[in-house]
């Protein structure tokens, strides 16, 4: 359990969201789905009576592709639920119906049905919040739900939708290897697991050829980056083409270069669905320029001319995501960029930290607040291996502390870079909104 999951100011939902937290079995995945499957019928099978759904999985880029979608078909007039984890602040976040966060009334009142039904029998957290979510979907009218994948895909729990409006497959690499298996391959058949015979699935642009190869032979209806579309950047405009047709569009508000091919794959979902949901060029443009996702590349404040950015970046990819950003920052602006980072012990902080070490200043390690598993500074420091300075490396109690300390000079300007895990920008969050 992670403290910053039990973030609620409603004292009595915070009780019973720590019971559920403590009826983990085990594994973070849905291995046996036979309990689930019975609550699911209790709740009145709930995922058999749902809006057409656009499915998505994969490693990085899952839930700005969902922001996206979402702003486009709410753009276009659309009444859309969204279900994405984890969450940041608090956990209705990760349930909107029909554009609005889930009330604390709603949650708890469908939490208590839930444990009514389970009786004795132990689920996990995300199986119970998924058919929550499923019941709470089916009671409230709308055009589209856009599904994020908990974890894998073949046996997640949001798998049980037989007749997806379309999936999404966004950019794979190497995470949660002791659930998904330990090469790129394997990860990449987990997360096909969605995809299905009798609906079209969107395939993000890849780290490698033998990932896309994987995906691709799984249907016939696949919509494949670089081959039935591609997406691309000139000075002023978005660029995306689609079976031979090229649309220009204003580029996406989510800042980083790679979120212009989480847009491209938002926009190939978008033009495969037209036939069901229609969307204009004009609520497509208002879509991307209107998209709003909380800790990706977030600039959350301005202190003595630092400014303070957020990301929720953890693995390999997003580390080369972010070299590529923070390279465009040295470039067009010429001044330093200082990296806070704190990570849980089960991801691999070499494969995220070592491309960004070319392009940073200083680096300054800090725990994550409530949670034992924090890397410690000594982790951090085996992980580079002498590729950083240590005089450049300083160690904090916590992100709070090591903001002030780098934001003090008041002559000096910089961007000030936090990354390094979803539970530290939860905290960075809470902590600028009391600020």
């Amino acid at each position: 359990m992670h403290i910053s999951d039990l973030n609620h100011d409603n004292s009595s939902l915070k009780e019973k969201l720590e019971f559920l937290y403590s009826l983990r079995t085990g594994s973070k995945i849905n291995w046996a789905q036979a309990g689930y499957l019975r609550l699911l019928e209790a709740f009145g099978t709930p995922h058999r009576n749902l809006p057409p759904m656009i499915h998505v999985a994969g490693t990085n880029g899952k839930g700005s592709t969902i922001a996206m979608l979402r702003a486009t078909y709410e753009a276009a007039g659309y009444r859309v639920h969204v279900y994405t984890s984890p969450h940041l602040m608090k956990v209705n976040e990760r349930i909107v119906l029909a554009g609005e966060m889930i009330s604390d009334e709603k949650l708890e009142f469908l939490i208590d049905q839930a444990l009514e039904f389970m009786g004795d029998e132990k689920l996990s957290f995300f199986e119970i919040l998924t058919a929550i979510a499923f019941k709470a979907f089916s009671e409230i009218s709308a055009d589209l739900l856009l599904l994020e994948v908990g974890m894998g895909g073949r046996l997640d729990c949001t798998n049980v939708i037989e007749n997806p409006l379309c999936s999404i497959i966004s950019r794979i690499s190497m995470d949660h290897t002791e659930f998904l298996g330990d090469t790129i391959e394997k990860i990449t058949a987990e997360k096909a697991g969605i995809i299905r015979d009798n609906a079209p699935f969107v395939v993000g642009q890849q780290i490698n050829d033998s990932v896309t190869e994987i995906l691709q032979s799984k249907g016939s209806q696949g919509l494949v980056f670089d081959q039935d579309w591609s997406v691309s950047a000139n000075e002023s405009d978005l660029v995306f083409t689609f079976k031979g047709g090229t649309h220009h569009y204003p580029m996406p508000s989510l800042n980083g270069n790679h979120q212009i091919y989480n847009a491209g794959a938002a926009l190939a979902a978008i033009y495969s669905a037209q036939g069901v949901l229609p969307v204009s060029e004009a609520a497509i443009a208002k879509g991307l320029q209107n998209t709003h996702w909380r800790g990706r590349l977030e600039h959350v404040s301005t202190i003595n001319n630092h400014e303070i950015w957020l990301d929720c970046g953890h693995n390999d990819s997003a580390g080369e995501a972010l070299a590529h950003v923070i390279k465009q920052w040295k470039d067009q602006h010429n001044i330093p960029v200082h990296l806070i980072i704190g990570m849980l012990n089960t991801k691999n902080d070499q494969g995220f930290l070592v491309p960004l070490l070319p392009y940073i200043d200083s680096l300054s390690l800090v725990p994550i607040f409530g949670e034992p598993n924090s890397k410690t500074p000594e982790s951090f420091i085996d992980s580079m291996n002498g590729a950083f300075p240590a005089e450049k490396i300083q160690t904090f109690s916590g992100v709070a502390e090591a903001t002030k300390s780098l934001s003090e000079n008041k002559i000096e300007k910089s961007k000030i870079l936090i990354a390094g895990s979803v539970y530290l920008a939860g905290e960075v969050l809470q902590h600028f909104s009391k600020a």
